[in-house]
């Protein structure tokens, strides 16, 4: 019995406390609205691609810098590459990144008339050839096709392959020695696929064009300078003539 005061004491501290605990002030509650305001405003950002820290990704290995570096400036300027700008030019973008006809046929495959790669041959060793088709230039970390010889090059070897309909070529996308081998593998896909899109758009077959990425892996020049990076970042050819 002589804990019954006791007890009662503790049950009227405890109720006490429930009511504290339940009771909010005016303050409280707009606090608490202005949060809920600001998740709302930036879950509505991010569903309209405005949120602050969100960018287009172009390669997988993109996820992994983007967890380690913060937002400055110069945040890539040591790492393995640059992304490619959000947006820097749309109509060649959309070229270089359009998924073109498949072929028919895969060089090598099994009951292919087309023979593997290793049987396609350089231009330049065939007489006449070596003047069309030349290398396709890029700019660093790009798959853009820029400038007037590009596209020179580009319109003799449609013309070539217009007049020859059982010449098959292969393009091979390389890149400078820079970078990861894995995002540079991507990178000369890109460009590979990029001038085998233009090829067609500009009237070639897709059943005669296929394209291979050696990435950083076979330099045109083995030196480590700016003139030596930009002879790598290409584009070259390869040639079976049935």
């Amino acid at each position: 019995m002589k804990l019954a005061p006791y007890c009662l004491l503790l049950n009227i501290f405890l109720i006490s406390l429930s009511f504290t605990s339940c009771r909010r002030t005016s303050d409280d509650v707009w606090e608490d609205t202005k949060t809920a305001g600001r998740h709302i405003g930036r879950g509505v950002k991010s569903l309209g691609g405005k949120h602050g820290d969100s960018r287009q990704v172009y390669s997988p290995d993109e996820f992994y810098t983007m967890g380690k570096q913060s937002n400055s400036a110069n945040i890539y300027a040591n790492e393995d590459f640059i992304p490619l700008q959000d947006q820097p030019h749309d109509a060649e973008l959309a070229m270089a990144e359009s998924v073109s006809q498949q072929p028919r046929e895969n060089p090598g495959d099994p009951g292919s008339t087309i023979p593997d790669i290793q049987f396609f041959k350089d231009p330049s060793t065939i007489q006449g050839l070596s003047g069309i088709f030349q290398s396709i230039k890029f700019d660093y970390n790009s798959n853009l096709i820029k400038g007037q010889e590009n596209m020179t090059i580009l319109r003799k070897v449609v013309d070539y392959l217009q007049r020859n309909p059982n010449t098959y070529i292969f393009i091979e996308g390389h890149t400078d020695e820079r970078g990861a081998e894995a995002y540079n593998l991507a990178l000369g896909s890109r460009r590979a696929n990029a001038v085998r899109n233009a090829l067609i758009a500009e009237g070639a077959s897709p059943d005669n064009i296929f394209t291979i990425s050696y990435g950083k892996e076979r330099p045109a020049v083995m030196e480590s300078h700016e003139e030596a990076w930009a002879q790598n970042r290409r584009a070259e050819f390869k040639i079976y003539q049935r």
